[in-house]
């Protein structure tokens, strides 16, 4: 004699999806970084409010919440989320948000306008003659050249105040 089983159908899902074959919080933090809309409504304030408090995190990590459910949306993910993002994955990504913005806010303006003015013959001849001669024939040589008002400024980009 043959038993015969019955298969509920319910039992089996319609579809079993498999695992994205790449790194999905890695591809989220270049979604959250490169979409437009995403980083100007989301991720820039997030940052600029955890600059704020350095010590809460819970603005970076409902940006990523909300940037994982916007990824999804966007590239059709339909896989569960406990599957391909989970809580280890967020502070990982927090972390890697707060390195590279923190590094960016160190670094600041002055470096940028240091770097930007380091080209100018003006200033590389101001700082050969302050450096060399002092502060009073720096100044001389800006009012030779009628840029006496650089002088402050100058000072100021080779941190001499």
């Amino acid at each position: 004699m043959v038993k015969i089983l019955e298969f509920n159908d319910l039992d089996i899902p319609n579809e079993i999806l498999p695992k994205p074959d790449f790194d999905v919080p890695a591809d989220l933090l270049v979604f959250m970084r490169n979409d437009p809309l995403f980083y100007r409504k989301n991720f820039f304030p997030a940052v600029e409010e955890f600059r704020q408090n350095k010590k809460n995190t819970a603005p970076l990590e409902n940006m990523i919440n909300k940037g994982f459910d916007q990824y999804c949306t966007k590239f059709n993910i339909e896989n569960p989320r406990e599957e391909i993002f989970n809580i280890g994955d967020v502070k990982r990504l927090v972390a890697e948000i707060i390195a590279d913005e923190m590094q960016e806010l160190d670094e600041g303006i002055m470096d940028r306008v240091r770097g930007f003015m380091s080209g100018d013959p003006l200033f590389k001849a101001w700082k050969r003659i302050f450096n060399s001669q002092g502060e009073q024939a720096a100044l001389r040589y800006l009012v030779n050249n009628k840029s006496p008002d650089k002088h402050n400024e100058f000072k100021a980009m080779i941190g001499a105040n």
